[in-house]
């Protein structure tokens, strides 16, 4: 089979795992019923939905309005947007031991990405007032009113992880909720809150002496250290009155690169540090890095945050596992993503017979966790349409 063949293929493959997980709820996470997977998500939905919208095909685009529309129905009285359903939506979850603060995230964008895409006015009228809702029960969730959301430990995608605190994906996703916000509703207010965001994560997830002063930093003693232990161009993930975390987060980085924070030669020079760290044996990049062992101060932190059972050992689930999702958004958030770097996709995903897992091991490449993950196809689909179309995973 060709190269291009092969890519092609890969496409399919990724748009015939998403149309299995149709449901008439919505889309489910994966078809296997392991832990709570077959259940409508809002975040693995509209992702879903997100990567496959374009492909203009009616049952992924009904199955994403089915999604928001079951995510609508199980709103809560705060606004607040649950981070799964069942089928029979008898049971809804807003989170574990903390709530999902990325759902709610996720719906606001998912909404207006849908409309945009669509210009389905009724849909639209339907849901305003829920998306409405959903917008200022996030802005309560700015706790000291100064513009960044406050996420508790397991508060998003990486419920198991340990950032916490102000956590760059969240602060990242809440801009582009705030920019498709503001691009349906076009309220004034909304576009001052995005000018000030983009201030806020610039100056303190960049760390640099030249912004001692700045009057964006959240707190002067705390900045001054965390730039003592800055040494990269990489962001840091998160930061919290116990300090910072400067693991590699790479779902908060392709969002930067979907934003227009940097300049083209400040994400070159990321892209540049992340391949020369990562090499060239990698077919899926990383989550998050460096894995974190037995040895890390964090590694207690880490082996007391779990759900069902404990998964991130080293190299595998969020510590240090490659996510095909993550790395779908990372490619598909590149200026110039390469043949190379897609075909390196589509062979594995080939090599396991699109079985699609939730994750590959670190170091093995072994596909791990639940199989037949729409999170995975998802993020090939992104990637593809970058590779094909030049178009962002954010991008109307």
């Amino acid at each position: 089979m060709s190269d291009r063949n092969l890519i092609e293929e890969a496409k399919e493959e990724s748009l015939n795992l998403l149309k299995s997980l149709i449901t008439p709820r919505g889309f489910v996470a994966s078809s296997n019923d392991i832990d709570n997977y077959k259940r409508v998500f809002s975040r693995d939905g509209i992702i879903a939905g997100i990567s496959s919208i374009k492909f203009k095909e009616p049952e992924l685009v009904e199955a994403f309005k089915q999604t928001l529309i079951t995510l609508k129905r199980n709103q809560d009285k705060t606004g607040r947007i649950p981070s799964n359903v069942s089928l029979d939506e008898e049971s809804v979850s807003y989170g574990t031991t903390v709530g999902r603060v990325d759902s709610s995230i996720w719906y606001v964008i998912g909404c207006c990405f849908y409309y945009l895409e669509t210009g389905d006015k009724d849909f639209l009228e339907e849901m305003s007032e829920s998306v409405d809702k959903t917008f200022f029960y996030l802005e309560c969730l700015e706790l000291n009113g100064r513009g960044l959301l406050y996420i508790p430990p397991g508060g998003d995608w990486a419920d198991e992880y340990i950032n916490e605190g102000y956590v760059l994906f969240d602060q990242m996703l809440y801009l582009f909720a705030s920019e498709f916000y503001y691009k349906v509703f076009r309220k004034a207010e909304t576009q001052d809150k995005i000018n000030h965001l983009k201030k806020l994560i610039k100056t303190n997830f960049f760390p640099k002496e030249e912004n001692l002063k700045s009057e964006f930093i959240y707190q002067s003693k705390l900045f001054e250290k965390i730039i003592e232990k800055y040494e990269t161009c990489a962001p840091i993930a998160s930061f919290s009155a116990f300090g910072a975390n400067y693991y590699y987060d790479l779902f908060a980085i392709s969002l930067l690169f979907n934003s227009d924070l940097l300049e083209r030669d400040e994400q070159k020079e990321i892209v540049n540090h992340l391949n020369e760290t990562f090499g060239s044996d990698l077919p899926v990049y990383p989550a998050f890095y460096p894995t974190i062992d037995e040895k890390s101060p964090d590694w207690q932190k880490l082996n007391n945050n779990y759900i069902f059972r404990f998964k991130n050992k080293p190299n595998e689930y969020h510590n240090g596992g490659l996510w095909g999702v993550v790395h779908g958004f990372y490619l598909g958030s590149l200026d110039d993503v390469e043949e190379g770097q897609i075909l390196d996709f589509a062979k594995i995903l080939e090599r396991d017979n699109y079985k699609f897992p939730e994750f590959y091991h670190g170091l093995t490449l072994e596909g791990m966790g639940t199989s037949k993950l729409g999170f995975t196809a998802a993020g090939y689909l992104l990637a593809y349409q970058n590779f094909i179309n030049k178009s962002k995973p954010l991008e109307i």
